[in-house]
């Protein structure tokens, strides 16, 4: 494990790293419902829906820029794109909120909504969710802006994060093309990708992937439930280090990540949690962890070291898509230290 040392210098370190966010930007919206508010509809004959409480909150790779900027990586941009509706107004209001920079997050006017996922809560229970996003075309116009702009900036950030993670959201087969072609032009530069579907068309980038779209990417067929053996992941992780040819992090949820890099695996755990742990936005954060480290320098194993010890302090954040600060990080480091 990384001492204590060498983790307050790679937290220092990385309060000076200038990271990029390419991906698909979303709100996770929350609408608590109160039905002893509610009255009968003129209009409909219907019972209204009142809504007591309202909650906003970055998500896709939103929730990416939010768990950076909780790192305190020293700048932070995003690059995407947004409708021209009042989401987009309140996902730039909290972008900046976290000071990251919105100047490319793009307007397309037609074809798209801003992405919003609106859970309704009555009595504590999730009615059917409503989705915005849907129906998106990312068009070329602004696929050759948002690249170009990234393109033209590129030599400012230590890294770039490609988030992918909607089946309607930038990543169309055009936009695919031209990032490729912006990794090719800069070989040297760090493109760290998380994509849920794409996971073999970003040629160039080293990627994270968990061990299910691993055995999925090895042409093993898979129930969505099944659970992948370490010897199955490390076999599908030795496959595609041959096929792309560069580092590769497969993360294996309670089990860890394996840090495949030079035809050696390292396998690093997660940290020992006592008590409840929420899952969800763990990759998220553990994918910022990484980008963070690998922007200031560190090796890859040191980089998969602090992204574990990132997502270690989200999970036991529950009910939310949590971050950690550095204070967070050194505690639980420090607790994790003192165990035998």
């Amino acid at each position: 494990m990384i001492n204590e040392n060498q983790l307050q210098h790679l937290l220092t370190q990385i309060e000076a790293v200038k990271i990029a966010v390419v991906g698909d930007f979303c709100l996770d919206v929350y609408w608590e419902i109160d039905m002893q508010g509610s009255e009968m509809s003129v209009e409909t004959g219907l019972p209204t829906y009142p809504v007591r409480k309202q909650r906003y909150f970055l998500g896709g790779a939103g929730n990416v820029v939010a768990n950076l900027a909780a790192l305190k990586v020293g700048e932070v941009h995003a690059f995407g794109v947004v409708g021209e509706d009042l989401f987009a107004s309140e996902m730039i209001r909290l972008c900046e909120q976290l000071s990251v920079k919105t100047e490319g997050l793009h307007v397309q006017e037609k074809e798209w909504d801003t992405s919003v996922y609106i859970k309704r809560i009555v009595d504590g229970k999730e009615l059917n969710r409503i989705d915005f996003s849907n129906f998106n075309k990312i068009s070329k116009t602004i696929t050759d802006k948002l690249i170009t702009q990234l393109a033209e900036r590129i030599e400012l950030f230590d890294a770039v994060i490609i988030n992918q993670q909607l089946a309607h959201g930038i990543h169309s087969p055009y936009f695919r093309k031209k990032i490729v072609a912006l990794i090719e032009r800069h070989p040297a530069k760090i493109f760290l990708t998380d994509s849920r579907d794409f996971g073999n068309d970003f040629h160039g980038s080293i990627r994270k992937i968990n061990d299910y779209e691993a055995r999925i990417l090895c042409g093993h067929k898979l129930n969505p439930n099944d659970e992948v053996s370490k010897k199955d992941a490390e076999a599908s992780a030795r496959e595609l280090m041959q096929r792309w040819g560069n580092l590769l992090f497969v993360t294996r949820g309670e089990h860890g990540i394996l840090v495949c890099d030079d035809d050696e695996i390292i396998e690093i755990t997660l940290p020992k949690i006592t008590g409840p742990v929420d899952t969800v936005g763990a990759g998220d954060s553990l994918l910022a962890g990484l980008a963070a480290a690998l922007g200031a320098g560190a090796s890859a194993e040191g980089a998969g070291q602090l992204g574990t010890l990132v997502a270690g302090v989200t999970v036991q954040k529950l009910f939310q898509c949590g971050t950690a600060t550095p204070e967070e990080i050194l505690h639980l480091h420090d607790i994790q230290s003192s165990k035998p």
